[in-house]
Parts: structure tokens; sequence; C-alpha cells
């Protein structure tokens, strides 16, 4: 049987293109453990040793005091939010959306570069089952969902698909979601406007968003360096992870677990969340911490950062209004 899948693969790769039509589902052939297969462009997906996302372990977690807090320019953008088939993407900076205000972060572990703000991307699990979303986990606690904004290097690069496989190319900030009594006001009105995307293809004008306003109210976070999520998983991403969740009801949620995979209705619907990554090996990978002993506010993460006292996920998590 192992000879049969292993001819399979062998026989039909040289028809597949780096565009093959991927999925998160790994009970099928695009899944993420054939990502590595299907296109000699997505390789990294299957032999990168700094891949991403990780398991956050606390008890491994380095304090340095360098880190500058996240500045995100807070300004108010149009954008496009688009059903992929794969995951719902936010395109800041679109020509279809008639907007070229640029959303500048100036401050981050990689300064002193500059990094503009392309994509937001949200990944979510279903409630119905109760499958957790979240691509990142802290101390193998994993959450509802969790938003990621892709900023590409704007002092190196020209552009956002020029940074991807490139050093020093991307800044990715991950946002831990979780259900609360209240949504968070930005992503709120993403769920509202998540309702015009059901199927493939379709997308839908966003005016004055801002995304800082997405950001939780903490400047803590975990750093590490890392890859995309998706193909072709580059390893060119310095990811930070905030310390504090955002909120969103769930039935907020749940408009988010109606989009579909296809781009027409089915009898048998094809829906698009759970879409994350399995977790990767940290391979020895330093995660640095800007949090101090004895400051922590987190509502996802109590203790301290140093590696020989604990660092915990907070089994209390209290939904905030």
């Amino acid at each position: 049987m192992i000879f049969l899948l292993f001819h399979l693969i062998i026989t039909i790769f040289p028809l597949i293109k780096s565009d093959y039509p991927w999925t998160f589902d790994n009970d099928l052939f695009g899944g993420p453990d054939f990502w590595g297969l299907v296109s000699k462009h997505w390789k990294l997906c299957a032999s990168g040793q700094m891949q991403s996302p990780i398991n956050i372990d606390p008890n491994t977690l380095l304090f340095d005091g360098n880190l500058p807090p996240i500045h995100l320019e807070s300004i108010q953008v149009d954008a496009i939010l688009k059903n992929t088939g794969q995951l719902p993407v936010i395109n800041i900076n679109n020509s279809q959306a008639n907007s070229m205000k640029y959303v500048n972060i100036s401050k981050s572990p990689s300064s002193p570069y500059n990094y503009r703000l392309q994509k937001i991307i949200f990944h979510t699990g279903r409630l119905e089952t109760g499958e957790k979303g979240s691509e990142h986990t802290i101390d193998r606690t994993r959450f509802p969902g969790e938003l990621q904004m892709l900023a590409f290097n704007s002092d190196l690069y020209d552009n956002f698909t020029d940074a991807l496989s490139k050093p020093r190319g991307i800044l990715a900030i991950s946002i831990i979601v979780d259900i609360g009594k209240n949504t968070n006001p930005e992503l709120r009105k993403l769920s509202v406007a998540s309702q015009s995307i059901i199927y493939k293809g379709q997308f839908v004008r966003l005016r004055k968003l801002n995304p800082s306003g997405l950001l939780p109210k903490t400047i803590n976070y975990v750093t590490y360096e890392g890859s995309l999520t998706f193909p072709g998983c580059y390893e060119t991403v310095t990811w930070v992870v905030m310390n504090n969740p955002i909120y969103i009801t769930r039935e907020d949620f749940e408009i988010w677990n109606t989009i579909l995979q296809t781009d027409s209705k089915q009898t048998n619907p094809v829906y698009m969340s759970p879409n994350y990554r399995p977790l990767k090996p940290v391979n020895k990978r330093l995660l640095r911490t800007n949090i101090r002993l004895n400051t922590v506010d987190s509502e996802i993460c109590k203790g301290n950062t140093f590696p020989d006292i604990s660092y915990k996920a907070n089994p209390r998590r209290k939904e905030k209004h």
C-alpha cells in the first residue's frame, strides 16, 4: 500500500503546477502533509527546519529587554475581503479598493527595518464540533481563532510578492481570538462583511478599516523566526505573537463558520473552517519575549518569562467586554 501511494505521487508529480488546489484538510491529497510533495515550489513545506506555526512553551522563553513595543500606524484604509477557497483574506492597498493608503509598521523585533501591512488572514475553528482554530498554541492550548497580519519589508523590497521568499521579507503579527461577550469593533466590521463572501471567489469592499484596532491592548509579545503557514512555506517570516487576545461573540464567530470552500451551493456543503496548519517542531529556535518579571497582564498567559520559572496558559480565561 505504501509503495502504491508513493508510486501515485511520483506518477502525477510532473503534472502538478505550483498553483495546485491545496487545502487545510489532511484527509485530502492537497492537505498540509502533502504540500511539500505536490509542487517543487513548495518543498520547504516538507523539508524546512524553521516552519510555522509552533507551540509556545512558556518554560523556554527568553526575556529580551531590547524588544520594542509594536508600532502599527493608526489609519483608516479601504480594503478587499475575499474568499480564496482556503481562507478569508483581507487585502490592503488593493487597486480594486481604490485606496493606496499605506499602513506602516515602524517598530518591531525586525527594527530598524520598516514594514507595510498587506494582508490580514483569519484562521477559525468550528463551534458546532468544538474544534479550536488558532494556528499557534500556548502551552499546548489552542484557541478558537487567530488573526494574522502580514506585512512586507518596504525598505528592502518593492512589494509583498517580491518579499515573500526573500530574507527579512515578512513580518507576521498573530492575534489570538477568544469567545467573549462583545466583539472587537474592527473585527465586528469584518464579521458583518464576511456574510458577502460565502462562496469561493466572492469579495466585498471594506471602507474605513483601521487595522490597528484589531490589536489587543498590550505591548507584550513573543517573537521567533519562522515561515508562512500556507504554500510555499517560505522561511522568511519574523513572527510576533501578541500576549493578550481580542474577543468575538459566539454569534459573530458562527458567521465565519458559514463560509464555504466551493464556488456554488452544494447538497453537502464543504465548509472552510477549520483552516489551520498543524504544529511544526521548534527545532531549537529562540523564542524571545519582552514580558518583564511580575508585570504580566495577559488574559492568556500568567506567570513570568524566565526559563526557570513557569509561564502557563491561563486556565481561567475570563470573557472580556
